[in-house]
């Protein structure tokens, strides 16, 4: 018998934070005003087409905060809204998992952002980080890196370092059961 665990198969999830129901709000605010203004200065279609394509976009912009994921075999894959798949986050890329902290007031211009993106992003430095399990923090010396990131608050996330120079950022619901699967997902691939 192999000292290798099993790959894992978790389901978790990112719920909007504050920041995220401000953005879907304003969304669907902007939707009612605009829409309300077509419908008072040009045609019924015209206000009606509005309103389709401004549910559309605070769809989207909800899809891209709640998300559910899966840690399996093949690494950590993204579902937008629940219900549409992302590409996978490739497990063999993965290297290393760690926890990464953020302050409220860092996140924007560490990361560029909320929600589901891809982008260049501040890279981590050794206050921010603590260890999953025995594992040891990671950092790269670099200030800048890719990043891809389904991050929707501030706080505590799971940060995975890759091996192609590009990390994956995650901010679920249960940092602590996220981090052990991707920890187990590594350790079953070695």
């Amino acid at each position: 018998m192999s000292g290798r665990p099993d790959a894992p198969f978790y389901v978790g999830t990112t719920r909007p934070s504050g920041v995220g129901w401000t953005r879907i709000g304003l969304t669907a605010l902007a939707g009612v005003i605009v829409t309300l203004l077509m419908a008072s200065r040009s045609s019924l279609l015209a206000a009606v087409v509005i309103a389709g394509l401004f549910a559309l976009l605070t769809l989207w912009t909800w899809m891209g905060q709640h998300c559910r994921f899966l840690v399996d075999e093949r690494g950590v894959t993204v579902s937008l809204g629940g219900f549409l798949p992302r590409p996978s986050w490739p497990l063999e890329d993965f290297r290393t998992v760690q926890y990464r902290t953020l302050a409220a007031n860092t996140v924007g211009v560490t990361l560029g952002g909320y929600g589901w993106r891809r982008g260049k992003a501040t890279s981590s430095t050794r206050p921010e980080l603590a260890p999953v399990g025995d594992r040891k923090i990671f950092t790269t010396g670099q200030t800048q890196q890719p990043h891809r990131m389904m991050v929707t608050r501030a706080g505590t996330m799971v940060e995975i370092i890759g091996r192609s120079g590009t990390n994956y950022l995650l901010s679920p619901e249960d940092v602590d059961a996220t981090a052990e699967a991707i920890d187990q997902a590594i350790r079953s691939r070695r």
